[in-house]
């Protein structure tokens, strides 16, 4: 990774999203994070802020810590927004990274014949969320422990060692402009390197702060500790939109929610839908509206259910 680096300096880099596939992959498996400026069209970001308003403005509290009463979050963006699907999700750069990183191959033996299978990645969520003044820092986390993913200490990225190291990939395009003081997202460069078993949390002393504009893009490493910032402001709103992507081997194999359609699944005890996959795989995994995905099945018991802590 040598040539690459000595264009760069050492710390999380802000790049064009013209610069060169190569060294934005070198970057991220150096520290976890780049930012790419002008990432999505402004006039993009508006149209999608435009399609998930109304969803925002809906949103009911969250019961715990995670997500701050000041928060407003807006999940299922793909039923919501073609602009954001088509500019966001589908970015082509989002997209070749996402490839790079999560893309699983495989050999197996097929009676005498050896076979190679290959494994893309699959959208896993898409939430908007928007810190109003006030709002106090998440805890610093990693997502990919959605995914129970459990990681050695390492020194440096290897290609060959950590070709499966990641689970997932984000993408976190600003639909305003973020600063540290309106709760800019805090991340520690490089902690993608870090064991699982480290002794010590992490500190936000450790972090940095993302300074965006609208339209400005942070792709991310799920192993990287971060979180979204404290809002101190007294009328600035930071808004942000989330997309992260996962191995696609980490799904059923046969796909029990279009397989068997709702009204078969409704003859069962909630013991076989649970076991079927409707329901949380803990901590936060299998989620609709932000809560357990049983409430499709009984509609009547979800009005007086709220998203809460993981």
């Amino acid at each position: 990774m040598g040539s690459t680096g000595e264009k760069y300096g050492s710390e999380v880099q802000y790049v064009s999203k013209d610069t060169p596939l190569e060294d934005i992959l070198h970057l991220i498996k150096r520290d976890g994070a780049v930012f790419v400026r002008n990432l999505v069209a402004k006039e993009d970001v508006d149209r999608a802020h435009a399609d998930i308003r109304e969803r925002l403005d809906q949103d009911l509290e969250w019961n715990g810590s995670f997500f701050p009463k000041e928060t407003k979050r807006a999940p299922s963006m793909i039923a919501r927004s073609q602009t954001y699907t088509k500019t966001q999700v589908m970015n082509p750069l989002f997209q070749a990274v996402c490839n790079h990183f999560l893309t699983t191959r495989s050999w197996f033996w097929w009676g005498d014949k050896r076979k190679e299978s290959i494994s893309p990645p699959q959208v896993t969520s898409c939430t908007a969320m928007e810190i109003g003044p006030g709002g106090k820092a998440q805890p610093l986390h990693r997502d990919d422990y959605i995914n129970h993913n459990y990681h050695t200490e390492v020194g440096e990225w290897d290609d060959e060692r950590d070709k499966r190291r990641e689970t997932a990939v984000g993408l976190m395009v600003a639909g305003s402009k973020v600063t540290k003081q309106n709760g800019g997202t805090q991340l520690i460069p490089r902690s993608h390197l870090w064991g699982t078993d480290r002794k010590e949390p992490p500190n936000v002393k450790d972090c940095i702060f993302a300074e965006m504009e609208k339209g400005d893009g942070l792709i991310m490493l799920s192993s990287v500790y971060h979180g979204g910032g404290n809002n101190t402001t007294t009328d600035e709103k930071r808004l942000m939109f989330s997309t992260f992507v996962v191995r696609g081997h980490l799904r059923q194999e046969e796909n029990q929610y279009l397989a068997v359609p709702k009204d078969a699944v409704k003859q069962y005890d909630r013991a076989t839908q649970k076991f079927m996959g409707y329901s949380i795989s803990d901590p936060a995994c299998g989620y609709v509206e932000e809560v357990d995905p049983i409430y499709t099945l009984y509609p009547e018991e979800y009005k007086d259910v709220k998203p809460s802590d993981f």
